[in-house]
């Protein structure tokens, strides 16, 4: 058996400052955008994040496309997606296309 608790399925909060510095740092250690892609993946999959969390973890990716992919993935994690706006002013406009695709 699962546990429905490793999902962040209804976003009701998102995690505390504390617990997002300390993922973060984590984050920040790792060597290269796939291992950093790998932790933020998991991450967004147990936890519910605003939208300026998500930008900083992004922040830490020098790949473009991985920033895309971790966009698309980490949606249904975003406690304020009213703020999505926010995540897409460094893309262009198909690539805003491609993520908004992915969201429905």
């Amino acid at each position: 058996t699962f546990s429905i608790s490793l999902y962040a399925i209804d976003c009701e909060a998102p995690i505390s400052k504390e617990r997002f510095n300390s993922l973060l740092k984590t984050i920040e250690l790792k060597n290269n955008d796939y291992q950093k892609y790998k932790l933020i993946s998991a991450y967004t999959n147990r936890e519910c994040i605003t939208v300026s969390q998500l930008l900083s973890f992004i922040d830490l990716i020098d790949e473009h496309k991985v920033k895309i992919s971790i966009i698309q993935e980490s949606y249904n994690s975003l406690f304020d997606k009213e703020n999505i706006e926010q995540l897409m002013t460094n893309f262009t406009d198909h690539e805003i296309s491609v993520i908004q695709k992915s969201f429905n």
